[in-house]
């Protein structure tokens, strides 16, 4: 390994983004003099990462990075150019399997070795895609607990990291659903995605669920949360309202004094689980894509990261879901009205996601590092 290595890391998304930065952080530790340069967003250019493009905060505001076919030339051109020009020691691929095969594949003939850091849920869906993964990546460090056997099985060199989203979450303890149940003083958490299309999707629907879900519990108080002040910008225009009781950037405070949730599916999810919240979870999708394509592709036989890890339907999961809202309501509702299901789910939330986090000193972004470093050496 080089002295004073250069790494070339990439991400594409605002999760992406902090979970890079997690990993510049942990190799700086272990490389105090390594130079990072890549394509990501304003966590990384803080960790201090020199940055050839950042995608991650058109993401944020659209279908996802690359919503025009244009971008996404353009930004695979730039850091084309900038691993021939730098010719670094290794290059890190963050997530995004969108941008990042294609990066892949271009350090790959350079001769410059990849370490793939959270792998592409082949798992989930087109799973014939471990193929190129396998021909792509040297090593790949997995987050969730059975991606390790199931990418091993498949000849790629992978190991599981824990989840590094449990790298930041303080330990709590579950709000008291009884008390609540007793005196009607729920308090509940909206939470409608972080992209706009996500949020121009499920943000009204949520609203009226709220409407509908305070007029039965009079005393109840709802919170939505909001990743930015613009994601809360897109609530309001997407639902007409500007009274709305929305926290910006406050996600895991809002879950851990939280009684209940109704989440857009996500990574969030697990942040839910973690802080002990029963939840309905929904995600919107077209009637006639999930038809002619959707149904074909998903492999797994739930679809929600919180029923994938159970085994098992954990939590209601309205996926795929046409915007009914009354099927929300429903699913709410009869939750709710189940004090002794609440407080059994509520440990089995917090017993399910505890294998993900790695316990102290360590981090799953030190375990990645040492997989990068590995790769290097």
């Amino acid at each position: 390994m080089k002295a004073n290595p250069t790494i070339f890391i990439t991400a594409a998304e605002a999760s992406g983004d902090a979970h890079a930065a997690g990993l510049i952080h942990a190799l700086r530790r272990r490389l105090g003099d390594a130079r990072f340069v890549g394509i990501g967003g304003p966590a990384m250019a803080s960790a201090g990462c020199e940055l050839v493009a950042e995608p991650v905060r058109r993401a944020a505001m659209t279908t996802g990075a690359f919503a025009h076919l244009g971008y996404f030339h353009r930004i695979i051109r730039q850091a084309r150019r900038a691993m021939g020009e730098i010719r670094p020691s290794i290059h890190v691929p963050v997530d995004s399997p969108a941008l990042n095969w294609h990066l892949a594949k271009a350090a790959r003939k350079l001769q410059i070795p990849v370490a793939y850091y959270i792998a592409p849920q082949t798992w989930a869906w087109a799973p014939w895609r471990v193929r190129k993964l396998r021909r792509l990546a040297d090593a790949v460090a997995c987050i969730l607990p059975f991606e390790e056997e199931y990418f091993s099985k498949r000849g790629v060199n992978a190991h599981y990291v824990g989840h590094p989203l449990f790298d930041d979450l303080p330990p709590t303890d579950p709000q008291d659903v009884a008390a609540a149940a007793a005196s009607g003083q729920w308090r509940i958490a909206l939470l409608p995605g972080s992209r706009e299309s996500e949020i121009k999707s499920h943000a009204p629907a949520l609203v009226k669920a709220m409407d509908a879900l305070g007029g039965r519990y009079s005393q109840a108080s709802f919170t939505i949360t909001a990743i930015n002040a613009e994601a809360a910008d897109t609530i309001r225009r997407a639902t007409g309202r500007d009274n709305l009781p929305i926290e910006v950037g406050n996600t895991s405070e809002v879950l851990k004094r939280s009684h209940f949730a109704i989440t857009a599916s996500g990574t969030v999810t697990l942040q839910v689980a973690h802080f002990g919240v029963p939840m309905v979870i929904f995600y919107r999708v077209g009637k006639w894509p999930w038809r002619l394509l959707g149904r074909w592709l998903i492999r797994t036989p739930h679809l929600s990261l919180v029923n994938i890890l159970a085994g098992k339907t954990l939590v209601p999961e309205l996926m795929p879901w046409f915007g009914d809202t009354n099927e929300l309501l429903r699913s709410a509702e009869k939750m709710m009205g189940d004090v002794a299901g609440l407080e059994k789910l509520q440990r089995e939330l917090t017993q399910l996601v505890a294998p993900l986090r790695v316990l102290p000193p360590d981090s799953a972004a030190d375990n990645a590092a040492r997989i990068v470093m590995s790769v290097m050496q």
